[in-house]
């Protein structure tokens, strides 16, 4: 499919590359020669240097025979007006980013009156993504699948757990939860584990359950966490930070932000007065100790600055019992992070790269199955969609999932099936109508046949 891209910074390049991977045709256009010289040295992409509003920019990046368009630039309204421009010349669909809370609150109204097809707001996508690891304190990632019906929790097994030594059939037999283990990562190696697989020390697992299920697991196994009521932020100054704080009060959990621009913290104060604002610098460990850092729930870094959030978010490890949060831009920093004991990481380019890549996967979907969900786990490594059957598959439907031909390292996980969650055994079947979640290690699958073996 041809994509035409306007904007070549974090979320435009990150979009890009993704996108090429997947052996689509990808054009971006930004008005910075050097920005996109860089990328162009990186991926397999044309570039043409101008100005995505500019009618003839368009017509040379031949937008009227792309299958998408997407407006990536920093200014909300020259993506709006970009996506326009494209849709009259032809641009089979166009997908916006759109960051001010203003204009996201009225967008159904702007969608229908200039023909997008999906927004983007990284901002708001990652403040979703750190409530949900909030809500759920025992998990360092959490997805969501079938309106919350299902749930994929990634967790890293405490030094004590009993259940190392075990079998996962062991494990399941033992507590007789409906819950399935489908990944682990073990020394940077990913395993998608049969019945037989054996845990170690160490070893960080994501299971797929109902949230009800989860809860009893992580019980059983002394991993559950006590439920978050108090939340300290260091960085305020983002519109994360502006989304996440009315959440965190929508849910009534009481938030300390800790801010170095005093203009900012009085535009904060004002907007949330029931948030307490303080004034002054969160690098300062004098400064988080005084502000109460030992008795918080939750410490969450969010400054612009990388080294920043991850030196302030070593420091509350050390010093608190608080779930930690940390948010990254640079992902070559991932892994540097990771190994000081850092596990939930918060990177806005991965999930809009994620919702973007969702999209295009789901328009290339055959008439039988459509994707509901898509999402990366294990640092990129391994997916989990979530298909819809809307007919009759050969080969696949009413069919024991023992007897189906699976292609490796392919675990179906789930099946939702009218509002009941099902974690399948080799004798269910997939019928029309269900939800059915695939784990993947080594496929970016498109349609839920593509897990069949040719």
């Amino acid at each position: 499919m041809k994509v035409v891209i306007i904007g070549s910074g974090k979320i435009g390049s990150n979009i890009s590359n993704t996108l090429s991977r997947e052996s689509h045709d990808v054009t971006v256009i930004d008005i910075k020669k050097e920005a996109l010289d860089k990328i162009q040295n990186m991926q397999d992409i044309m570039c043409i240097e101008g100005n995505g509003a500019d009618i003839e920019v368009q017509r040379e990046a031949d937008v009227e025979k792309a299958g998408l368009f997407i407006a990536t630039t920093p200014h909300d309204e020259l993506n709006l007006l970009c996506c326009l421009i494209a849709k009259k010349l032809g641009a089979q669909r166009t997908l916006s980013r759109v960051r001010n809370p203003m204009y996201y609150s009225q967008m159904d109204l702007i969608k229908d009156e200039l023909g997008l097809s999906m927004v983007i707001n990284p901002e708001l996508i990652t403040s979703d993504e750190i409530m949900r690891t909030l809500v759920f304190p025992a998990a360092v990632k959490l997805e969501v699948f079938s309106k919350g019906r299902m749930e994929l929790v990634e967790h890293r097994l405490s030094e004590d757990a009993d259940i190392y030594g075990m079998t996962l059939a062991e494990i399941y037999k033992k507590h007789k939860i409906k819950f399935l283990i489908c990944a682990v990562e073990r020394d940077s190696e990913i395993f998608i584990p049969g019945g037989d697989f054996v845990l170690q020390k160490g070893d960080k697992i994501n299971i797929a359950a109902s949230h009800r299920n989860l809860e009893g697991f992580f019980k059983a196994i002394g991993s559950m966490r006590t439920k978050i009521k108090t939340v300290m932020i260091v960085g305020g100054g983002g519109k994360v930070c502006s989304y996440l704080i009315k959440q965190l009060l929508a849910a009534h959990m009481r938030v300390k932000v800790i801010e170095i621009d005093y203009n900012k913290c009085l535009e904060l104060a004002e907007m949330f007065p029931k948030a307490t604002i303080i004034h002054g610098d969160g690098t300062d460990q004098d400064v988080l100790l005084e502000e109460g850092l030992e008795q918080v729930d939750a410490f969450i870094s969010m400054t612009g600055i990388d080294e920043e959030n991850i030196v302030m978010s070593l420091f509350a490890k050390n010093n608190s019992q608080a779930k930690i949060i940390t948010k990254i831009n640079r992902e070559n920093y991932r892994e540097i992070a990771m190994q000081t004991g850092l596990d939930c990481l918060i990177s806005p380019k991965m999930l809009t790269e994620s919702n973007v890549l969702s999209y295009v996967r789901s328009m290339n979907n055959a008439a039988e199955s459509n994707i509901e969900a898509l999402y990366h786990l294990v640092e990129n490594k391994v997916e989990a969609i979530e298909f819809r059957i809307k007919r009759h598959i050969e080969g696949l439907v009413d069919i024991p999932l023992k007897n189906l031909a699976l292609k490796k390292n392919i675990l179906i996980c789930g099946i939702i099936r009218k509002r009941m969650v099902m974690i399948p055994n080799g004798n269910d079947e997939i019928h029309v109508d269900d939800s059915v979640i695939i784990i993947s290690k080594d496929y970016h699958f498109s349609d839920i046949t593509d897990i069949l073996k040719s």
